[in-house]
């Protein structure tokens, strides 16, 4: 849409501070093991302190992708599939889980923790946006998906932008929210940044007992670092979540963010043949709202959305991102 959507506030539909839906989720479809190398467990209730009991998750091991845990909502029979990817410093659960429920009332919305990051995340192989697109591509063929519409969140975003490029086959459509095509500040840095994180990342899979207090130490320093531009505290509320991603692998989070300073998909976005939206978050002081409305100039016909909101809007204030999340998933659909 040329003059794009702006999202006003949206009445919360649920309890508690993220709008969380309690309303029962229906079972999801049981899942057989696919082919060699391919299996993915059944549905299973968490039964970690605090997880919204509607709330479910499957392990999945594909063929040549690390083990993943994956949660899941139906949605109705016959509902297009979503797949939602987080962002950095961040799991499945702690990006999506506010937007689980109401999602799931329009889609079969799946939401699977990159390589590294959370449970199972430890001893990942090595990170890189192009093998966590392949993975994701393994991701639907197992589960399986019918060409989903792929919501990418901040790193998530450029996630579903190489998931698109190399596997365009598999989906139906990106979304990308509070994303870019590049995220460097200082671009004189980013062989230093490279250097240093391979070190530094080498040395943490090599001294996993020493990695494991760094990585607290590296999430307490990128929480407050998000505190300084004015978003709430991470995962306020959401202490079960917080838990799950001090399972991450520290290698990882070190890779991740290096890779995203390297990342720059400018060059290739205007040949992607892809059904796209991209939704601004107007307040972003993270990414930037120009950074993000360069990246909707960038894809061809893409659909433009605008969220009057910060970086954290997902987590902290959903209600405001999901009406608008769930028209551009939908017109993305019908396409």
């Amino acid at each position: 849409m040329a003059g794009g959507t702006t999202a006003r506030p949206h009445r919360r539909t649920g309890n508690g501070a993220l709008g969380w839906q309690a309303s029962a989720v229906p079972q999801a479809r049981p899942h057989s093991p696919k082919g060699d190398g391919i299996a993915v467990h059944g549905p299973e209730r968490t039964t970690s302190s605090g997880v919204p009991p509607s709330l479910q998750g499957r392990e999945v091991r594909c063929a040549t992708a690390p083990a993943t845990w994956t949660w899941e909502v139906p949605g109705p029979p016959g509902a297009p599939a979503v797949l939602l990817i987080h962002g950095w410093m961040a799991t499945a659960a702690l990006n999506w889980s506010g937007s689980l429920d109401f999602l799931g009332q329009s889609f079969h919305t799946v939401a699977p923790n990159l390589r590294g990051h959370g449970r199972f995340g430890r001893g990942a192989p090595p990170f890189t946006v192009e093998a966590c697109a392949d993975d994701l591509a393994e991701l639907i063929d197992a589960l399986p998906l019918d060409k989903p519409i792929v919501v990418g969140y901040s790193m998530g975003g450029a996630v579903a932008q190489m998931l698109a490029r190399r596997h365009r086959d598999r989906i139906g459509g990106i979304v990308l929210c509070a994303t870019a095509a590049s995220f460097a500040r200082r671009l004189k840095l980013r062989p230093v940044v490279r250097v240093v994180s391979k070190i530094s990342a080498a040395g943490s899979r090599r001294y996993p007992g020493a990695a494991e207090g760094l990585l607290h130490w590296q999430i307490a320093r990128h929480d407050r670092t998000v505190g300084t531009r004015g978003q709430s505290p991470v995962g306020n509320g959401l202490s079960w979540a917080l838990t799950e991603r001090s399972k991450s692998d520290l290698a990882t989070f070190i890779e991740a963010g290096a890779t995203l300073n390297a990342y720059d998909s400018s060059s290739w976005l205007p040949e992607l043949e892809v059904p796209a939206a991209v939704v601004i978050t107007s307040r972003d002081k993270t990414v930037t709202p120009w950074r993000q409305e360069a990246l909707a100039a960038l894809i061809p016909r893409a659909r433009r959305y605008v969220v009057d909101a910060g970086h954290d809007v997902v987590v902290n204030s959903p209600d405001l991102l999901l009406p608008v999340l769930v028209k551009a998933c939908r017109e993305l659909a019908q396409t």
